[in-house]
């Protein structure tokens, strides 16, 4: 069926297709047609609980002159199928060798963060919250001391731009020509230090030196003390909010791989209870 509905997205001219097995939340193809390589997204069909096509669609419209995402060929936001031309030699995040890829991601997001766009679209990270905590049916083990952490993020109402909102390992990518931020799903005008604390969380950065080259790519300096502790707190609700959205994809789909990250977020919350 799936496969189908790509050769017809190609006219049927199609040399080859292949299911990358990349994507929590999006089936990935690769995909030859006329000699050239491309990307299929094609999403479940429960992703529109989760993400918001209009959203990533005005979120693309501001960036597509920035050379920040992969060159797109086709996106609908109707049924957020999203085609994108296929870059030989990139690397995910986690893929790349390179010993400065903490500095280039900082560099990427002080780039994303500079170009100073709204979208119209909040993304509201209690709302969120609100939102995936009434959609899991079962009982679970809640995270103690989150209205510390929540009450937090209520208070940050300034200084909102276009964020990302989801810096995953495989949204972040290196080639031998620049670097890239690709799949806007969550993005939405938002503080800025979310995302920062979205790629630490995200990617389990926890080595001083590796934060601190990131930081230094971002800020320009060492955050001082008030910085980090502020830090802090968005880094403690990320790990809250990913928690009860695991909890409710793991509800929905019962796949192994939404316990393990609800596994995950509980531990480095934990372990930042103890600090």
């Amino acid at each position: 069926m799936t496969e189908s509905l790509i050769r017809r997205l190609f006219q049927d001219e199609v040399t080859s297709i292949y299911l990358t097995g990349k994507g929590l939340t999006n089936q990935n193809w690769l995909v030859e047609s006329k000699g050239d390589r491309f990307m299929v997204r094609i999403p479940f069909q429960d992703s529109e609980h989760i993400v918001s096509r209009m959203h990533e669609k005005a979120a693309l419209d501001l960036i597509i002159r920035e050379n920040l995402d992969v060159e797109t060929v086709y996106f609908s936001e109707s049924t957020g199928i999203k085609i994108t031309r296929y870059i030989d030699d990139f690397q995910t995040f986690d893929q790349y060798p390179g010993k400065d890829k903490y500095y280039r991601v900082g560099r990427l997001m002080r780039k994303f963060h500079e170009l100073q766009v709204r979208s119209g679209f909040l993304f509201d990270p209690v709302g969120r919250l609100n939102q995936y905590r009434a959609q899991i049916r079962e009982p679970f083990t809640p995270l103690e001391n989150q209205q510390i952490y929540i009450r937090f993020i209520q208070r940050q109402t300034e200084g909102f731009t276009l964020c990302h909102n989801d810096w995953v390992e495989g949204n972040i990518g290196f080639s031998s020509d620049r670097d890239y931020l690709i799949d806007y799903e969550y993005a939405g005008d938002n503080h800025p230090f979310f995302d920062v604390t979205s790629f630490l969380s995200e990617n389990q950065i926890f080595d001083a030196k590796a934060r601190n080259e990131f930081y230094i790519a971002y800020f320009s300096k060492i955050p001082d003390p008030q910085t980090l502790d502020t830090l802090f707190q968005f880094e403690m609700f990320h790990h809250i909010l990913w928690y009860h959205w695991a909890i409710m994809m793991y509800q929905f789909r019962n796949e192994e791989i939404y316990l393990k990250i609800a596994q995950d977020k509980a531990y480095m919350y934990l372990q930042g209870q103890k600090k």
